[in-house]
């Protein structure tokens, strides 16, 4: 009987298009022989719409009222500390799951990631690495790290947060999810990547790192060619590809070979007449006004020369800031 591989994601209604896109990956992706069941922490999924994608074994935790004194705003909802509540959540007889965030394609078979040896280390996470001319701008986060949590600047690797392999039963044992949700109540002040930033300081020296292929950003994909083997090698050839910082908009189109692929399969799924991701620029706007624009960009879906156009005239109105 083949091995059943578990997969948990986090979303709230305005990333159920986001979620049914990976859901969607990962299935298109796999072997034959693999079966996986997914875990979905949901805080206000749209499920009618999910399911165009016609998904099967899914569980489903209503996790919408957890987690709500913790901070949160902007591009941090509350969504992001429910992946802590894993190993609470999911039922003792599974020993391990691999966490993804929903802004994420999975474009590999996910048998080999799920069988990483984590040896006596609770999760595994990819490193964190910014590449290209990004690394001044996001560094700064990164070396301030130690300072802003009082521990030594030893050289220990940070990590991502958005691909987690999970080794319950440790993490039960050790108490993680209650130590990870009593470091965020007590740094509140110190968090920059909240979720992410209380990882790394509870389980600092405690995480099995993992290749750089199952965590490629398509937004540090320009100037790869001073850039180490690993990292070239990657972005040729990833495994799992991130939308953080900067997810396709429907209004720019694709701005690199990553984005193109995102949206030749976007254009390909059930949600093809849905906006892929939220639209940050709306949120800015009276609700009036961002209801009336989104039906617009939603209608002019079927035609992406209008929207780019369209999109150009509003980023000049702006005064050219992205």
């Amino acid at each position: 009987m083949p091995e059943t591989i578990h997969i948990a994601l986090s979303a709230n209604q305005a990333f159920t298009v986001p979620l049914g896109l990976c859901l969607r990956s990962i299935m298109q992706s796999a072997n034959a022989d693999t079966t996986y069941h997914f875990h979905i922490l949901d805080s206000g999924v749209d499920r009618k719409l999910l399911q165009l994608g016609g998904f099967t074994n899914i569980s489903w935790y209503d996790v919408a009222d957890k987690l709500r004194d913790l901070p949160c705003g902007g591009r941090f909802p509350t969504p992001i500390y429910h992946r802590f509540l894993l190993p609470q959540l999911l039922p003792d007889t599974i020993e391990r799951v691999i966490y993804l965030d929903c802004d994420t394609v999975v474009r590999r078979d996910l048998s080999e990631l799920y069988r990483t040896e984590l040896g006596e280390t609770a999760l595994a996470a990819v490193p964190w690495v910014v590449l290209g001319h990004y690394a001044e701008e996001f560094g700064q986060h990164l070396r301030s790290f130690p300072r802003r949590f009082g521990l030594a600047d030893d050289g220990t690797p940070y990590f991502y947060s958005s691909l987690l392999v999970m080794q319950l039963p440790a993490m039960r044992s050790m108490q993680i999810p209650q130590r990870l949700i009593a470091a965020t109540r007590h740094h509140t002040r110190e968090l920059i990547w909240p979720d992410q930033d209380v990882l790394n300081a509870v389980l600092r020296g405690q995480i099995t790192p993992l290749p750089l292929e199952y965590n490629v950003i398509p937004l540090f994909s320009e100037q790869l060619e001073n850039e180490g083997q690993e990292a070239r090698a990657a972005y040729a050839a990833p495994a799992i590809v991130h939308f953080a910082a900067m997810k396709p908009n429907i209004l720019t189109g694709p701005r690199n070979a990553l984005e193109q692929d995102f949206f030749r399969f976007w254009q390909e799924s059930p949600w093809k007449r849905r906006i892929p991701y939220p639209l940050v620029s709306l949120t800015r706007l009276p609700r009036v006004a961002a209801t009336l624009l989104n039906t617009t960009f939603t209608a002019l879906l079927p035609f992406p020369g209008l929207l780019r156009g369209l999109g150009k005239l509003l980023n000049a109105l702006r005064g050219g800031h992205h």
